[in-house]
């Protein structure tokens, strides 16, 4: 770079060079100017004006010896530890204890000077295990009660959904629960039937091939018992653990949380999940109307419980119409006066005894279907079709017509933004995209946590856009939340407006 160059860069407002001199050793700090740098509207500043955890004392009092012993750790700056690493995306304790001491705005907002030394991993990690989970039970449902202090809680229209999260324990732990092998043990046994001289390599892809492995039902972790193996929505298998949630539909917050046996389907635990949002809601002076789910979470039985709860139910409906047009279940007639099923060439089936009470079956005579011109795009049975009728049909018709209504679309769009988004940051940006340390227990207080977590963000958020939605402020603390605002910010324009609909039609 040229000296005219120089001299044109710098132009009329000139500014002289700075130089940082070397620190001179300091004896003394007043404690004032530690965290003076630090600003009053720093996203953990606001965090602390907002989180008032003092109740914490008196509910864990019964779980300390009175004078006896070293002192624990302060049960309040363990929970604001726990959603430092959730707010900061820290999964491993002892990545937490590194960022907590060397971390000055940690520091002030757990209460700590520089002399004072910080929670190590142990500390933490032990802390947590003789924690009971009826603690970070209260503690989210004391954020649950801020947030609806703020507006932030309508509890009309709830939608309830699901994600697997990576257990700590290895495949390689897997070992049969009768025979007590591992798995590479066991399937180089079943190889090695048919070839006495395979490898591993030959057994395991041999294996490959071969379905119901690694079945629950046989195997279990040497580690952690009580993770289960799944395979996830991206392709990859697993031990996992399920965590589940209930959204306000209209705010985005969190109304309830937990986790649960991954082997445990959504259909089978649905109507738990929509009691437990009824009750905290109801607890809260509200009535929800409609409970929102999707493909997953529909059976005629959650059908029939969402309607004898006096609910409207939008679970999206799995495609029924499968088959050859002209020939599926709703190509079929039914006669109530005789019970029997008119095909569309107009031929009879009767119906059948059978041991399964939820579903009616009706069956054609083998020699009318063979004779029929459509026999072979009918059905290939020889015996006859075969048509099974849910008891609960008339309700999957009802919520099927209702989930593709122009009324129902807002909604259910509305619930994959917001019934989904809080998996997305859990996992990406939550400290959740595995799990540290094994057992049911210990992912049910971590998802706990990451739902208290979400639900700051949301108050913060609010807090922060009725202070100075343009200012320094906002630029401030938003650095700390400029990820949740990809999942949120882009999304609460198009869902307020689907809410809009929405809400006429509750």
């Amino acid at each position: 770079m040229s000296n005219s160059t120089i001299e044109t860069f710098v132009g009329g407002d000139a500014l002289s060079q700075g130089k940082k001199s070397r620190p001179e050793p300091t004896l003394w700090i007043p404690t004032t100017e530690i965290y003076a740098h630090i600003p009053r509207q720093h996203f953990y500043e606001q965090l602390g004006n907002v989180l008032d955890l003092e109740f914490i004392y008196e509910l864990t009092k019964p779980l300390y010896a009175d004078g006896v012993g070293r002192p624990s750790l302060d049960p309040v700056v363990f929970f604001k530890c726990m959603l430092i690493g959730f707010f900061e995306n820290i999964v491993y304790d002892t990545h937490l204890e590194f960022r907590i001491a060397d971390s000055l705005t940690f520091r002030k907002f757990l209460g700590y000077s520089l002399d004072k030394r910080t929670p190590d991993e142990s500390t933490l990690r032990k802390t947590r295990q003789k924690m009971p989970i009826e603690v970070f039970d209260r503690v989210f449902a004391y954020v649950l009660d801020i947030c609806q202090s703020s507006g932030l809680l309508k509890g009309r229209a709830i939608g309830v959904d699901s994600t697997q999260i990576d257990a700590n324990a290895s495949m390689d732990s897997l070992k049969h629960k009768e025979l007590g092998c591992t798995y590479e043990e066991y399937v180089l046994a079943l190889r090695r039937q048919d070839m006495p001289d395979a490898t591993k390599g030959d057994a395991m892809s041999a294996d490959k091939k071969r379905e119901g492995k690694a079945s629950n039902k046989d195997w279990e972790s040497s580690t952690d018992p009580e993770s289960r193996v799944m395979q996830h929505s991206d392709g990859h298998t697993h031990l996992s653990y399920k965590v589940d949630t209930t959204v306000d539909l209209e705010t985005g917050v969190i109304v309830a949380a937990g986790a649960s046996f991954a082997n445990i389907s959504d259909q089978a635990d649905f109507l738990e999940h929509v009691d437990a949002a009824r009750e905290v809601l109801s607890e809260r002076g509200m009535d929800v109307v409609a409970a929102v789910a999707d493909k997953g979470h529909h059976s005629g039985e959650n059908l029939a419980g969402i309607e004898e709860r006096g609910l409207i139910g939008l679970i999206s409906s799995p495609n029924a119409n499968k088959g050859p047009e002209g020939f599926r279940r709703d190509d079929f007639v039914y006669d109530e006066d005789a019970d029997v099923l008119i095909c569309p060439v107009g031929e009879r089936l009767s119906r059948q005894k059978n041991k399964d009470q939820s579903h009616r079956c009706y069956k054609g005579r083998g020699s009318v279907c063979r004779r029929c011109a459509h026999f072979h795009v009918c059905t290939k049975c020889k015996s006859g079709r075969t048509v099974s009728v849910s008891v609960y049909e008339d309700l999957t018709k009802a919520n099927r017509e209702r989930v593709h209504s122009e009324a129902a679309r807002p909604l259910m769009m509305i619930r994959r933004q917001r019934g989904e988004g809080p998996f997305g940051f859990f996992k990406q940006f939550g400290g959740l995209s595995r799990l540290a340390g094994r057992g049911l227990e210990y992912a049910s207080k971590k998802t706990a946590i990451a739902a208290a977590g979400w639900n700051l963000l949301m108050v913060i958020k609010k807090l922060m856009r009725e202070m100075a939605p343009n200012s320094a402020i906002h630029a401030l603390v938003k650095p700390i939340l400029a990820l949740f605002w990809l999942l949120s910010e882009l999304l609460d324009r198009k869902a307020a407006q689907q809410m809009t609909i929405a809400q006429a039609n509750l």
